[in-house]
């Protein structure tokens, strides 16, 4: 598990980083279609000194498609680099949030529903209060169902990402975006979690 978050969310935050600190669109989109076609390609074919794509070929070789898990969260980024758009926050959300969906390798019988609604969750939660936190995405944010989050229970084997719904949910429900959400009584909660599940 551990090596697959650490590729995985090495792999969004490569991405992540080419959308939040592009001065001009287009060259954020020939830089994602690099990353696009490169996974794409066999793996003998790929750049080997990149540490993103040299922590993806474990995943990889224990059966993971890239392309299928990856380009959905590359097209979710796209969706970012306009969030005034109609319907970008969405789209964002769901391609990005997609990246939860590839760790149903380790776990196959995890819900690909409830995973997709932890991602969609996620992605907003982080693009609010790490990136880019504006009105439109906290509204976004506050508009999720916490319910449905809280009851998401996934194999004790995705433990972490069943954290960070956790974590998500919590601040969620405390209704204070304006506010820093990390404090003493979340991070207990999170440790009680991460011991029982609960």
């Amino acid at each position: 598990m551990r090596s697959w978050c650490h590729a995985l969310f090495a792999l969004d935050a490569q991405i992540a980083s080419i959308v939040l600190t592009a001065r001009e669109p287009m060259l954020a989109q020939i830089r994602l279609q690099w990353w696009r076609d490169v996974i794409g390609q066999d793996r003998a074919a790929r750049p080997s000194a990149n540490p993103v794509l040299a922590a993806l070929l474990p995943l990889e070789a224990s059966g993971l498609d890239l392309r299928a898990a990856l380009d959905p969260v590359m097209q979710g980024w796209e969706a970012a680099l306009d969030l005034d758009e109609p319907g970008a926050i969405d789209a964002f959300a769901q391609g990005r949030g997609h990246l939860m969906r590839g760790f149903q390798q380790l776990a196959p019988q995890a819900s690909p529903d409830d995973l997709a609604h932890l991602g969609r969750c996620w992605a907003l939660w982080d693009m609010a209060r790490c990136h880019r936190p504006s009105q439109a995405t906290f509204d976004a944010l506050l508009a999720i169902d916490i319910d449905t989050l809280a009851h998401i229970r996934l194999p004790r084997r995705l433990r972490p990402l069943s954290m960070i719904g956790r974590a998500v949910q919590l601040d969620i429900a405390r209704g204070e975006m304006d506010r820093p959400w990390g404090r003493p009584g979340l991070f207990a909660a999170l440790v009680w979690h991460g011991l029982t599940g609960r």
